[in-house]
């Protein structure tokens, strides 16, 4: 857990969040895998998402839950093995961690 403030903590599910956000985000932006124009407007949506969501904690499972049953569906829709395949599968997968992620518990003082 990162503490920020006295005030302000993220946990976990929070940081990977953020996390998963900001690497959607740069995916998104940058063409790594050379994938089709329109995934990456979905990768930077889902960035943007991420990030937003981040900030609390209980939309921060949320979004893991929406990633793991929308990408989930995605990956089970495929006929063929495709690089957006894969990739639909590991953010699925992301989307399990930050869902099952337990929290850190409070520091000790």
């Amino acid at each position: 857990m990162a503490l920020l403030s006295d005030q302000f903590e993220f946990t976990r599910p929070q940081a990977l969040t953020l996390t998963a956000g900001v690497l959607q985000l740069a995916f998104g932006w940058f063409d790594v895998f050379g994938l089709d124009p329109n995934y990456h407007v979905i990768q930077v949506g889902v960035g943007v998402l991420g990030v937003a969501m981040a900030w609390r904690h209980d939309l921060a499972r949320m979004y893991g839950l929406l990633l793991l049953l929308a990408f989930g569906m995605l990956a089970f829709s495929l006929d063929d093995v495709t690089t957006e395949g894969f990739l639909e599968v590991r953010t699925a997968l992301i989307g399990l961690i930050i869902t099952l992620a337990r929290p850190a518990k409070h520091a000790q003082e």
